[in-house]
Formats: structure tokens, sequence, C-alpha cells
């Protein structure tokens, strides 16, 4: 079997080498967020000559699954011995997060042999950087109008802020409040593993790579955020939690973060919707570029 084992934050440079060898644009190969969900989704990890193999469970079901090898080199290989340890461990081999490019390249070494399904729900919204920042076109005219009303209604009350050791612990806090509200999150088990994930972040930010705004109001929090780089040309912001009882608070700690953050980068991930209407629309009110499809494989009987 493979030496799996939990991801470690000693894997970060390891894990970032064989990220560079491919550009997918993925959350899911960007060590930040395979580290800071690890318990969430069990997630273990080791190095193949210059592959990344990926080994996590499902939540809530916890069906073991492997990704998709990350790195380059032999890819037949690769597959290969990720079925051979499936059928060492005595489970079922199913590959997932498999990105919408790389199926011509398995097809090529190993035609016919999966069968292919897309996880809508998984796919991840990708914007362009630059619309982000300025909100221009038609298209963000909302955006651009919730943000405007928010700065003249709260003139002078408002600030934003780089996260620090300092402001850390309000931006846990922060998150707190927002479970117990029903405005903000009105399905608890959604975000079980949240906490976990959140606090993962604000105490390893800086070795992960991680950089953080804080949105408040009359200097109460209000809303915070982090991301980090998953490749030369693309962000990924994988928390943002803000007020949802003030009216222009997301449109507004988004575009803070976008302007001190996304300067340099063409792109920004900004991960999946869980196939929760209400998150659908928000990211698709963004108008994303292109999408970061990924499938899920199956090997034929």
């Amino acid at each position: 079997m493979l030496p799996f084992q939990p991801v470690s934050l000693n894997d970060k440079e390891n894990a970032d080498a064989c990220s560079a060898k491919q550009n997918y644009r993925l959350c899911e190969h960007c060590f930040a967020d395979l580290f800071i969900w690890k318990d969430h989704y069990d997630t273990q990890l080791c190095f193949q000559g210059d592959y990344m193999f990926v080994k996590m469970k499902t939540f809530p079901e916890q069906i073991p699954m492997y990704l998709a090898p990350i790195g380059s080199g032999d890819l037949k290989e690769a597959l290969l011995t990720l079925e051979a340890d499936a059928q060492e461990r005595g489970i079922d081999f199913t590959m997932c997060s498999i990105p919408e490019p790389m199926i011509d390249a398995i097809e090529a070494v190993l035609p016919g042999r999966y069968t292919f399904t897309d996880n809508t729900d998984g796919a991840d919204y990708i914007y362009a950087a630059d619309k982000l920042i300025t909100l221009s076109g038609r298209k963000l005219q909302s955006k651009r109008n919730f943000v405007n009303r928010f700065k003249k209604n709260y003139d002078g009350r408002w600030t934003y802020e780089e996260m620090t050791d300092e402001n850390r612990q309000e931006a846990y806090d922060f998150h707190l409040h927002w479970c117990e509200s029903e405005n903000n999150c009105p399905n608890g088990t959604m975000y079980s593993g949240e906490t976990c994930a959140v606090s993962l972040a604000l105490d390893n930010r800086e070795v992960l790579g991680m950089k953080g705004g804080i949105l408040r109001l009359d200097g109460k929090v209000i809303g915070f955020t982090m991301g980090c780089p998953v490749s030369h040309d693309t962000y990924v912001v994988q928390l943002e939690k803000a007020e949802a009882s003030i009216a222009g608070a997301y449109p507004m700690i988004n575009q803070q973060f976008a302007q001190h953050q996304f300067e340099g980068y063409t792109y920004v991930n900004r991960e999946d919707d869980l196939g929760m209407e209400g998150l659908r629309k928000a990211k698709q009110s963004y108008h994303p570029v292109m999408m970061g499809k990924k499938y899920l494989a199956v090997k034929k009987a």
C-alpha cells in the first residue's frame, strides 16, 4: 500500500512543487485547502516521484476516494498505482476532482478504462481578477451600487484592515457568531467542519501563505475573508463571511480584499457552491469567466 499520512505543514514544499507542474486552477490543488479541511475529509497525502497522491473521504457519507494525481510524470503508472492501493485496502476505486482537460490525458494512456461523471456541484467559480477589483461593466453594476451605498451610508464608520496576530481572535469570534445566526447560516450541519477549518487557517496563515482581511463597522467586525495563490496567475479565496443583515457587507469585504490582494493575478477562484441554491446564485451574480469543472471516475467492470 502507498504510505499515506495525514496532511502536515511539512508537506507544503513538496505539495507546492507538484501543483506547480500543472495549472488547472482548482482549489484542491492548493495546499492550504488540503490542510485546513484535513480533519473534515480525513485527507492524507503521499509523494511518489513528481506526483502527489491524495486520499480522502466524502462528508458525511465517509466514502473513500482519491484525487486525480497532482504533478507530472508517467500518468498511466500513477493511475495504476492508485488502483492497486485501493485493491490492497479492499475499497472501491473512485477518483474525484479530475480537471476537465485531464480527461483526454487519462484516455490517451488508459483508453476506455473509466466512466467519467461531471460533478456539477463541485465546479469552482473562476473570475477575472480585474473585474473583482474594479466592479466595472454593466454586469456588475448592482455590486457597485451595493458598495457605493455602503460607503455612503457608513461614511467615516467603516474600516478595512489586514488580518494579523492581534485581530485574528476577533475574526474567529465573528465566525462563531456567524454560525449562530439564522440570517447567515440557515443550515448549521453544512458547516459542522468549518469551525476547525477556520481555526487552522487563522492559526497557520503565515506558513500556509494565506492573507486575510477584516471589515469593521463602528469598530465591530462585520466580515472577514482569507485566501492565497494556487498558481502564478490564480488566487483562491477559501473563506469569506459577512453579516448578512447589513446591506452591502458581502460586496464590500469582497471588493476590499480584491483591491488589497489580487493585483498581479489574472484569475480568482472562489471555489464551489456546495450544491446550495443561495450560494450558487451569489457566485453566479459575479459572472465567472470560466468554471473549474471537475469529474468523477470509476473503473468499468
